[in-house]
């Protein structure tokens, strides 16, 4: 099970996020004013309790000022000399926990996007508002990590200093019991030695809580006596309905992002599909994966998502450079503007599928953790049940209790993460409701806000989707590609691996007649494989909506690397997004044919393992 940490504080968020490298240079950034302040008071006092959105409005409306400020150094400080591959890698190691790597390929493409937008020309007042309206993003973030944190702390830390007292109580008496005795016997060392231990436990569980509760005591700037928190409505029922898809949070990023309409400012108008359209057409990986049935639970879906992040990024650093240096009111300059915004809206919509795979994968973690904590209250239950325990039979008991405390604080982080990564998408797809005026106003006036304006904007992406999108209402899963006798299964039930008939014409995205689909990008720059590769039983070559495409490929394929002639090409029909395709494979029950597809990858040929 993979768990991931998001922003938890101005400090650890911020800092994480916008660190890069140091400054040779006087910052050129935005020098806040007193009037431009959104907060220059003392905060209001708590009233009532504490739920998520007051949450997020006092740790954006007090902490906003101090980050954009930031924010803008750490953009402007930039030192000219580094290459934008290498500001990339120091947003990458400034990472300074063991996190979901998603997260931190979202990291570098928020970076990277409000570089750009920083050096495009945008205008001050633009960067200036952006600086403020990224920086209430991430503290908002930041207040339901660290919300989760301290509710779940303020509901447990009286069980758990009933569980110290009680097994404190025991230590002693038999502490005393020894010093009136002068010994103990040995079954009642090992238990008292035990019972140590599981107070050490205990004792770092109960400080871990209250460094929780004084976290988001700074955040949130509450004292310690008024937190008085309440979250079950929001992280239990907080839900994703899952008719929403992919593609309905990109064309709402597509139509609400204010980067594009920047860029229809300069006369450069994009259409969902044409940024969507370019990113297949330059960043096929993904959609390569997809077709072969691989997801967000698979390492190599994992890996090769990550690699596309980094070349975006890169790409997007790159084309902001050559548009800085151009020489003004040129045809070159302009052409450099226009392949900047072109890598912007790359990003953008990378940036998107990225929060939306973390959803996904939270999903996943939750019900996971959900089938251990049911499997641990079995065990504590059935422990509870024995009559005159043993020292050791106690003893059992207690690691369990503790165990099932732990499990299930790992499920309410998971649980708190899930709403980040879904309040992330949402901010990546333009919805958000933050602003300075917003900010200025009171409390409970900005809580509001936040409370009806994320219902509210996805009534509004969703009334604006495109019909298309909303058909696609239930995405197939290609669950069926992964199972070993899936060819068979598809013959006796054809339906099942995909909709339509799909038309015989060519698969979008393939270079030229008899090309596999997706090959896109030079075969090069995928990576190879590992060791743990050798296990895997089917190297697949090509998929063609045609058959003679693949014949094709199978004789030029393996003319050119003559070990095929070894195998025997097998043709597997299978489905789609509605398509019918033909997949060329090789297998051998043996596995070990990681060898053939890593040198055909060195050769510029695509391959994949599965």
């Amino acid at each position: 099970m993979t768990t991931f940490r998001f922003l938890k504080t101005v400090t650890l968020g911020l800092a994480v996020l916008l660190a890069a490298c140091t400054a040779d240079k006087n910052s050129a950034g935005i020098t806040a004013k007193n009037q431009d302040l959104v907060f220059t008071g003392e905060p209001e006092p708590v009233k009532g309790k504490i739920d998520v959105y007051q949450s997020m409005a006092r740790a954006a409306k007090y902490n906003v000022d101090a980050a954009s400020i930031s924010l803008s150094k750490k953009i402007y400080n930039q030192n000219p000399n580094l290459k934008p591959e290498d500001i990339i890698a120091n947003v990458l190691n400034s990472n300074i926990s063991d996190s979901n790597p998603l997260y931190n390929m979202s990291r570098v493409l928020d970076f990277a996007v409000i570089y750009a937008m920083t050096n495009l020309d945008a205008g001050s007042e633009y960067v200036n508002n952006n600086f403020y309206n990224k920086s209430a993003q991430h503290l908002a973030l930041a207040a339901i990590r660290a919300h989760q944190d301290a509710w779940w702390a303020d509901r447990h830390d009286r069980e758990i200093e009933r569980m110290i007292r009680q097994q404190t109580k025991t230590v002693k008496e038999l502490a005393a019991k020894e010093e009136r005795l002068g010994k103990l016997s040995k079954e009642e060392i090992y238990y008292k030695k035990n019972l140590e231990v599981a107070l050490l436990k205990l004792a770092e569980l109960q400080k871990a809580l209250a460094f929780n509760k004084m976290e988001f005591a700074q955040l949130a700037k509450v004292g310690p006596k008024e937190i008085d928190l309440e979250g079950r409505r929001f992280y239990q029922l907080e839900d994703f309905d899952k008719t929403y898809t992919l593609e309905i949070f990109q064309e709402a990023a597509v139509r609400n992002r204010n980067e594009f309409a920047k860029g229809k400012e300069s006369l450069i108008n994009y259409s969902f599909d044409e940024v969507r359209g370019n990113v297949i057409r330059k960043y096929p990986l993904i959609e390569r994966l997809d077709i072969n049935g691989l997801n967000i639970e698979d390492d190599v879906y994992y890996k090769e998502l990550q690699n596309r992040v980094l070349q975006i990024a890169d790409n997007l650093m790159v084309a902001v450079s050559e548009y800085r240096q151009a020489k003004p009111g040129t045809a070159t300059k302009e052409a450099f503007k226009r392949r900047a915004y072109d890598e912007l809206g790359a990003a953008i919509l990378e940036q998107v599928e990225i929060n939306f795979r973390l959803v996904e994968r939270a999903d996943i973690d939750y019900e996971n953790i959900e089938k251990e904590i049911s499997l641990q209250k079995q065990e504590v239950r059935k422990l509870n049940k024995s009559y005159k325990m043993s020292a050791d039979q106690k003893l059992e008991l207690l690691n369990a209790q503790i165990k099932l405390i732990e499990t299930e604080r790992q499920a309410a982080q998971i649980l708190a993460e899930r709403a980040v990564a879904l309040r992330s998408l949402y901010f990546s797809a333009g919805l958000t409701p933050f602003s300075k005026t917003v900010l200025r106003a009171p409390v409970k006036d900005v809580s509001a806000v936040l409370k009806t304006g994320f219902n509210r904007d996805v009534v509004e992406m969703l009334a604006a989707a495109a019909t298309p999108a909303l058909r696609e209402n239930n995405p197939q899963s290609n669950d069926w590609a992964k199972k070993p006798n899936w060819l068979e299964e598809l013959m006796k039930n054809p339906g099942a691996a995909g909709r339509g008939t799909g038309t015989g014409r060519k698969v979008q995205g393939t270079a030229g007649k008899g090309k596999a689909f997706a090959d896109g990008q030079d075969g090069g720059r995928f990576s190879v494989y590992g060791p743990e590769a050798d296990n895997l039983k089917v190297l697949q070559l090509g998929a063609y909506e045609q058959k003679e495409n693949a014949a094709a490929d199978w004789q030029r394929l393996s003319e050119q690397f003559t070990v095929l002639k070894n195998y025997q090409p097998q043709l597997q029909q299978g489905g789609s997004n509605g398509r019918v395709l033909f997949r060329l494979v090789i297998s051998d029950d043996k596995g070990g044919l990681r060898q053939i597809c890593n040198q055909m990858r060195a050769a510029g040929a695509d391959c994949m393992l599965r």
